[in-house]
């Protein structure tokens, strides 16, 4: 299946990719190409465009030369991480403390991706959202709940993967928390308390998205409403959270 690119807004660009399962089951990834007020390019998330895309990316950022950063914002989404690093070479390159981890070799950067300090160094373009009450990198690999959402200001474009998702499928569909939330809320009081206070701060964030991009989905959500649809979200998790304050406190 070939990438799909979309101009979400001018200075912002999202591609819809490949990415299999067992080599089998095609559940899909994103990247997003955006423009910084300041000159140059950053690229939320790493996945090796196909050729079409490849064209696209070079054609917008002389040759890969204008792009500044590379930000990898799921702890969990490493397969691509080398192959987009060496693709652009000249990019300052920006991870979780996982991502190091798993290469050690590449150029990282001091800040990760999740650090408050990182994300006053992009403040001009971006608002960053990390989920609190839950563990970031929990020690089960297929618990993908926890990511680094990244707001562009200027299009209104929300970027996240994994923890929220979206499907297009009748009744059983729509804007979700990501199901592997109950397995990585922390066990300890308070936890569930913080990631709604938490999820009430991303919806007043969302009152002025205009777009989402989530991982995973070949489609994009529809544009608009997207501060109602994380409400709902938290609505349907709302069992699950007070069970969790009634077993920890």
């Amino acid at each position: 299946m070939s990438d799909r690119w979309i101009e979400i807004a001018d200075g912002f660009w999202n591609v819809r990719g490949s990415f299999k399962i067992a080599g089998l089951f095609d559940v899909g990834t994103q990247t997003s190409l955006v423009r910084l007020r300041a000159g140059g390019f950053v690229l939320l998330d790493a996945y090796a465009l196909d050729a079409d895309a490849r064209r696209k990316v070079l054609a917008l950022t002389d040759q890969g030369q204008a792009v500044r950063a590379i930000l990898n914002l799921h702890p969990f989404h490493t397969a691509h991480v080398t192959a987009v690093a060496e693709q652009f070479p000249t990019a300052q390159l920006y991870g979780t403390a996982r991502h190091k981890a798993r290469t050690p070799k590449l150029r990282w950067e001091s800040l990760d991706t999740d650090d408050a300090a990182l994300h006053e160094r992009f403040a001009d373009d971006f608002v960053f959202s990390v989920p609190r009450g839950v563990d970031f990198v929990p020690k089960n690999p297929a618990l993908h709940f926890s990511s680094v959402l990244a707001l562009h200001k200027a299009s209104g474009t929300l970027h996240v993967d994994d923890t929220l998702s979206w499907s297009g499928l009748p009744l059983v569909g729509g804007l979700k928390f990501h199901p592997t939330l109950r397995f990585t809320l922390q066990k300890r009081a308070g936890a569930a308390s913080e990631f709604r206070a938490w999820a009430h701060e991303l919806i007043a964030l969302c009152e002025g998205v205009k777009q989402l991009c989530t991982a995973h989905t070949r489609a994009l959500p529809p544009k608009g409403g997207v501060a109602d649809r994380v409400r709902k979200a938290l609505a349907e998790v709302s069992g699950m959270l007070g069970a969790h304050e009634q077993r920890y406190g």
